[in-house]
């Protein structure tokens, strides 16, 4: 018996299964079958339906199309389980038939676009379409698959089906054929059949499918629970666009159709077509509509839709808006980002507003949830405990979801790549690789120091460059153990390569395990680019599981789901009867299909607290609030462009699937299931401009609704109360001026916003109050710990005393060889060939060693940047050489008591003639502490043989420091300075202060010294050579938005430097 259900909720639907089920079945044991849509769908009539029952068990929740064979099986019993027309093994029959029919005339277009036939990719790719298109067919078309097996057409595609049907094997519609006769014949054992089935949840069903469900409702108890949105008639409504273009060739006396609502009649064509096609069929039926319980807008517009009415009609009257009226919003914000965190704050502002609301009462929909759920967890699980909002994200797909899924599949992508250093490194970030290969997280950070000192940019090794027509150089393969292996100091050659000696002691073993790793993976390359049958290939990507993965716990799980997916694809392939070689990025390609559509998170649908997931799994399922995310105009409805060669997309037929109409039907069925309040978002502004984008069509319809049969009391479009336009920042003034549809709960930024909005400026330095006398240990320093405080006192306090470490951001490994250096790097090839020259090296050597040390570009260009850096190298050296001599003093043990403190250190580079320090660079701040601090150093202690005068030599100038009278009391003042930096932030920035004792010393001018020093500081537009000092990490962390070119500033600058340049003596450059 045929028995049909219609209700407007599916709650009463779900009520009325429930007493279905109540019913028992004659065999006790006998499962219960319940069709529906989605896993989604299923876990939320299993959590309802156990509320209702009090257990919800031996239930069988299936989805029409397994339904339908299974059924097939138990009558005809010769089906096989799995038809050879599958989708998944349909792919692999056509993929193997095209390569044969590389010289067939008929195919001529399809060869066209194959070329050779070599591209394994391209004819994969070009056989999935072909499958897709057949399964359509199947489904949607069978007496086209009749006729073109009786041979009534001649296209390539029915040639190409009859070619795929001779084996003879079951598809659906030679299946479905005999199961429908047999049906209707009733020449089998009913025994076979369930004795009860329910269908719920369904938006539209294939009208085979509905035939077929028709002819075994003759024979078993058919439960249909059909969601309709409209109690009256509506099968003959229109869209108003439709009718337009419908009264241009329609009499209008013999208009029968209507708008009836209008956006029953714009957003639900699938809908009224499915229902339109059940009308056909004989059936019980039983209809339960129920009125929205409600004033609101929301609960207007349903009943609207309800009663087919089009409310600002002749009919209808338009309505007021309620004043308090929250129950449809509409956000316009700057981006995805943006969107969630508006969504939190809202969502707050919901459970404030109603006690009676819990997070599980909550569902938030996007298109894309995959490039919504991480914003989603970054937003949500960063608030403080107070605002912390439970939410589960599903439906993201494997790659997504787990991790290492993505892991596996860039193992894979480095096959016949170009092993970037980024990217074989990347591959040791999750624990359960570093597990596999004994590496510690810790590890990695001396292992990517390595592989950048060492020059290791990409390529396995000289070989594999020659394979990219590359010369065949291996300066840098074996840097590393060379470096381990061989006594060294990065000056001698071995066989041509220059031994990286900085891996030391324990770090060895870091190195083994980098060396093990490196092994299987180049192993591996190999391996993965040769041409393999996909038998073969699982057994290559499992043995890469077991050497790659160490997992533990969850992990094993997510390595599970490869494993399942391998021997999918193996039986697929062996089903298909598909053993020819293909390479690796066939099986990649078919492996993330596979993985894609697996339901690795069904478990997170309604698993407590706010339920992120995709539009399509929980579609019409009630929510008391229902929020949609990402309805962008170019993303929803999604973009669907059908092939060329899609016959379905020129010949549409009522009951079709289509796309554009599926996305339309599912919107109107979302806004049909919220109970309390339905959420819209968009990126509504561009981020960069700030121009207005618009919002998908379908909320431009859903106002143009609200516009013509709602009115603002207050006055103006009704609409306009809807949309909020957020700003582009969560910290913005709006949010905190008293407007009541812009707030925030983030109390974080409360108090900014208001200084900021009386015009006040928010002193925001790290540190307002001195920090506690620090360990006695610290009055002992030694003489380059000095200097570094001097450098940089904030770094020093910020590291040594509160344990802070600014990473200006990790630079990031090179990939490719340079061809142009920057200054850094210039810098550092003229120190590395200064020192060879010093040591009496030849020219032809020193390029060698820089060149095989990576310092060089490569050829030509390598050759011009050593020309230009040995020129430079041997005028300073001249210069260098009337000053320092060749052998040096020996170094002088430091160890001076300065009252409270001692001042300890060596100190390098005395001569007969005193401290000498050089750097073949221009003359910066550090160079001047650097030389007046030695300079003080070398003044307070006594050595026979040496001056009393120190040298700085640097590319621009050369400075000499007379004898300083008092050098242990000027120490001594400099460490009080360094004393208290250790207690406070110093307003101490070496840069700034020397350009502002410079400029007072030229001027005597404090207001102009201070604008130099403010130039230095802060920058300007017309000096853009060097970066303002105030963007060190460091500096923005310690003094953030305040100005600290203070009276303290200048009191230091003057104390520190004026000494100094009270000892100079500039000698001219030759």
């Amino acid at each position: 018996m045929f028995y049909s259900y219609q209700s407007n909720q599916l709650e009463v639907l779900t009520e009325q299964l429930a007493d279905v089920l109540r019913r028992p079945l004659r065999a006790p044991l006998a499962r219960e079958i319940v069709i529906t849509q989605s896993n989604g769908m299923a876990r939320w009539l299993a959590l309802r339906l156990a509320d209702r029952l009090g257990v919800c068990a031996n239930l069988a929740f299936q989805f029409p199309a397994t339904f339908l064979w299974e059924m097939s099986r138990a009558v005809l019993r010769q089906v096989p389980p799995t038809s050879a027309f599958d989708k998944s093994m349909l792919v692999w029959r056509v993929m193997a038939l095209l390569r044969e029919l590389e010289d067939t005339p008929r195919f001529e277009s399809l060869n066209v676009y194959l070329g050779d036939g070599s591209d394994d990719f391209r004819r994969h790719e070009l056989a999935c379409r072909i499958a897709d298109g057949f399964d359509q067919y199947l489904v949607y078309r069978p007496d086209w698959i009749e006729k073109w097996e009786a041979g009534e057409a001649d296209h390539w595609q029915a040639e190409l089906w009859r070619r795929l049907a001779r084996t003879g094997a079951a598809h659906r519609v030679r299946v479905q054929a005999q199961f429908r006769k047999v049906l209707r014949d009733g020449d089998f054992d009913r025994r076979r059949l369930p004795e009860r089935v329910a269908v719920i949840g369904l938006a539209a069903l294939p009208p085979l499918y509905l035939d077929l469900l028709a002819e075994l409702a003759r024979h078993v108890d058919l439960h249909l629970f059909v969601l309709n949105p409209c109690q009256e008639y509506w099968g003959d409504i229109q869209a108003e666009r439709d009718l337009a273009r419908l009264g241009e060739e329609t009499d209008p006396e013999d208009a029968y159709l209507t708008v009836g609502n209008p956006l029953l009649a714009s957003l639900g064509k699938q809908g009224r077509d499915f229902i339109d096609l059940l009308q056909a069929y004989p059936r019980a039926e039983w209809d339960g509509f129920a009125e929205p319980d409600g004033e609101t807008l929301l609960h207007r517009l349903q009943a609207d839709i309800l009663h087919l009415r089009e409310r600002g009609g002749e009919d209808c009257t338009s309505l007021p808006l309620l004043p308090d009226d929250h129950s449809l919003q509409i956000h316009a914000c700057h981006g995805p980002m943006r969107e969630v965190e508006v969504l939190h704050d809202r969502l707050l502002a919901l459970f404030a507003a109603r006690r009676d609301l819990k997070p599980s009462d909550v569902i938030v929909m996007a298109p894309d949830i995959a490039v919504y759920g991480p914003l989603i967890e970054a937003v949500f699980d960063s608030v403080p405990r107070e605002r912390r909002i439970p939410f589960s994200v599903a439906d993201q797909g494997a790659p997504v979801e787990n991790p290492l899924v993505e892991i596996f599949f860039e193992l894979l992508d480095l096959g016949g790549g170009r092993h970037d250093a980024a990217q074989v490194l990347g591959l040791l970030e999750p624990p359960a690789v570093r597990r596999r290969f004994g590496l510690a997280e810790d590890d990695l950070d001396h292992i990517r120091h390595w592989v950048r000192g060492a020059g290791i940019r990409w390529g396995i090794d000289a070989g594999i460059k020659s394979t990219w027509d590359l010369p065949a150089t291996a300066e840098h393969t074996w840097r590393l153990l060379l470096g381990y292996a061989l006594p060294g100091n990065g000056r001698e050659l071995y066989d041509g390569i220059l031994p990286y000696d900085e891996v030391e002691g324990g770090e060895a073993r870091a190195l083994g395990c980098l060396q093990s790793f490196t092994e299987a993976l180049f192993g591996l390359d190999a391996r993965l680019r040769e041409r393999r049958s996909l038998a073969a290939w699982v057994e290559v990507l499992r043995g890469v599981l077991e050497q790659f993965f160490e997992p533990r716990d969850r992990e094993e799980n997510e390595l599970q789901l490869i494993r399942a997916a391998l021997e999918t694809l193996r039986g697929n392939a062996e089903l298909a009867e598909f053993d020819e070689p293909v390479l690796l990025s066939v099986v990649k390609s078919a492996l993330r299909g596979q993985l894609n559509t697996a339901e690795s998170g069904a478990g997170r649908f309604l698993g407590g607290g706010v339920t992120c997931c995709a539009m399509v799994p929980m579609r019409s399922i009630p929510f008391p609030v229902v929020c949609l995310l990402g309805m962008n105009d170019d993303a929803y409805p999604r973009p669907h462009r059908p092939v060329g060669f899609d016959l379905m997309s020129t010949r549409f037929r009522r009951g079709d699937r289509s796309r554009r109409q599926d996305d339309r039907y599912l919107f109107l069925e979302t806004l049909l299931s919220a109970r309390v309040c339905f959420y819209l978002s968009y990126v509504g502004q561009n981020i960069r401009d700030n121009s207005v984008l618009p919002p998908s069509v379908l909320i431009g319809e859903l106002l143009d609704v609200v516009d013509r049969g709602f009115y603002d009391p207050d006055g103006g479009r009704a609409s306009a109360r809807l949309v909020t336009c957020h700003p582009l920042q969560p910290f913005s003034r709006r949010y905190f001026s008293g407007d009541a549809r812009l707030f925030s709960y983030a109390r974080e930024w409360v108090e900014a916003s208001r200084r900021a909005g009386r015009g006040e400026r928010v002193a925001t330095a790290l540190l307002t109050e001195e920090l506690p006398e620090p360990e006695p240990a610290l009055r002992t320093v030694s003489l380059e710990g000095l200097v570094r405080f001097f450098k940089n006192p904030a770094r020093w306090l910020l590291r040594e005393r509160l344990g802070i470490r600014v990473e200006e951001g990790e630079e990031a490994l090179e990939t490719r060889e340079p061809f142009v250096l920057d200054g850094l790097e210039n810098y550092q090839v003229l120190g590395r060939a200064l020192e060879l020259y010093r040591e009496d090296r030849p020219a032809a050597d020193i390029e060698t060693v820089l060149r095989a040390g990576g310092a060089l570009p490569h050829g030509q260009v390598g050759e011009c940047v050593f020309a230009g850096a040995r020129d430079r190298v041997i005028r300073f050296a001249g210069r260098l050489g009337r000053v320092v001599p060749r052998r040096a003093m020996e170094p002088l043990s430091l160890d001076l008591t300065l009252g409270e403190f001692r001042l300890t250190g060596r100190l390098t580079g005395l001569t007969p003639d005193g401290w000498v320090g050089y750097r073949l660079a221009s003359m910066k701040a550090s160079d001047y502490l650097n030389l007046w601090l030695h300079h003080l150093a070398s003044n307070a202690v006594t050595l026979v043989g040496a001056g009393s005068c120190s040298h700085w030599i640097a590319e621009d100038q050369e400075v000499v420091l007379e004898p300083v009278a008092n050098p242990r009391e000027t120490l001594r003042a400099l460490l009080e300075l360094y004393w208290r930096g250790t207690r406070r932030l110093l307003h101490f920035f070496p840069r700034s202060a020397l350009a502002y004792v410079e400029k007072l010393g030229k001027d005597g001018d404090g207001e102009r010294a201070l604008r130099a020093a403010q130039t230095e500081w802060a920058g300007s537009e017309y000096r853009r050579q060097s970066r303002p000092e105030r963007e060190d990490g460091y500096y923005r962390l310690a003094f953030r938005d305040t100005d600290p070119l203070d009276g303290e500033f200048v009191e230091l600058a003057t104390a520190v430097f004026e000494p100094l340049f009270a000892h100079v003596r500039r000698e001219a450059e030759d």
